[in-house]
């Protein structure tokens, strides 16, 4: 069974570059994508995936206080869960 994926980045590029990757990797199933903060605390809310890639820098709620706020709302988390924070800075 495929892992579901939310994407949330500003840059439509990178979103497009990302669930293309995804498709192309196999197994995971990119569910949603959004494009700020409120959108990927309202998104996982809604999708409850098994992974959510985060922009950390976005204009507003950036991916760290997306973060935050997703974990404390009152939705199903797998046992599982870990958070992990990735990083690609240039």
């Amino acid at each position: 069974m495929p892992l579901s994926a939310v994407i949330v980045d500003d840059e439509q590029l990178a979103r497009d570059e990302l669930a293309y990757l995804l498709k192309s990797a196999g197994d995971v199933n990119v569910v949603a994508q959004g494009k700020n903060g409120l959108e990927a605390v309202n998104l996982i809310k809604e999708h409850s995936p098994d992974l959510v890639f985060l922009d950390v820098q976005m204009p507003g709620l950036d991916g760290s206080a997306s973060s935050r706020n997703s974990s404390t709302r009152k939705f199903p988390c797998p046992r599982s869960f870990s958070p992990r924070l990735l990083t690609s800075m240039r």
